[in-house]
Parts: C-alpha cells; structure tokens; sequence
C-alpha cells in the first residue's frame, strides 16, 4: 500500500517529537534516580524488577557486552546503588542485588513513572486511552519487525 509523502513527513515528525519527550522524561529520571545515567538507570530498573540478577542476564537485557557491564556494574556497587556476589549454587555465576541506594533509585524511578503515566493519560477518555495504548503496542510490533 502507498503512502503519501505528506503522511510519511508528519509521521517522521511526530516519531522525532515523541522520542525527544521520552529521552527528556528519562533524564529526568536519571536525576531524580540520584544523577545516574541512562545505562545505569536501565540496570536498577532490571534489577529492581528481577529482585535478584546474573551478570549475563543484565548484559543481555542491555544488549552490552560483560566487558562494558562489568565496568557499569563496579560504578553502581562503588556508588553503593548495587551489590554483587557469587551465587551459592554455581560459584561461576556472578549476582547483583539492589542496594539501598538503588532501592531507592528504583522506588523514585517506579514513582515518577506512575506520575508521568497519570498526567498523560489524563488527557484522554478512556477509549482514547484504550486506542492510545493498542495503537502504541501496534507501533512498536510494527518497529520492531523492520529488524
């Protein structure tokens, strides 16, 4: 099916607007996580959500190499957001918990996303909100199929 340039400009357009809103609200959650960057935010988010991660599953979920992570990681555990250590069962395999510090992070960053959740979606109805929310996860299906 064709589309039209005038369609095609608009959409290029409002995708470059709604990427620009979404790195701003995630730098603004970086400075409320405590001055973290975006890495490391999305690493206390993982973990956070896991309770309890291994390094090759933190490097997969960042698509990062245990090389660069590994490095990540030592900021986090020296920032105290993070704490590491080998698994009981298999020595080999290297954990990482929440520290205080990064419970907190975790709790702002969960806060602020609730916030932010609720103060856009109340300017729709609620069947906007339905469509909204079909429509986003149709996109990003869409999105994600290119690759």
């Amino acid at each position: 099916m064709a589309v039209r340039k005038e369609i095609t400009d608009q959409f290029v357009s409002a995708m470059f607007n709604l990427v620009k809103a979404i790195k701003d609200e995630s730098e603004l959650c970086c400075k409320i996580c405590g001055g973290v960057n975006e890495k490391e935010l999305m690493i206390i988010v993982f973990v956070g959500q896991m309770t309890s991660a291994t390094m090759s599953g933190i490097a997969e979920n960042i698509e990062a190499p245990l090389s660069t992570l590994t490095s990540i990681v030592d900021k986090l555990v020296a920032g105290k957001y993070l704490s590491r250590y080998n698994s009981e069962e298999d020595r080999r395999v290297v954990r990482v918990e929440l520290a205080e510090k990064g419970q907190e992070a975790y709790g702002n960053f969960l806060k602020q996303k609730a916030i932010t959740a609720k103060k856009v979606l109340s300017r729709f109805t609620e069947e906007e909100r339905t469509a909204l929310v079909r429509q986003l996860d149709k996109l990003a299906a869409a999105i994600n199929s290119l690759r």
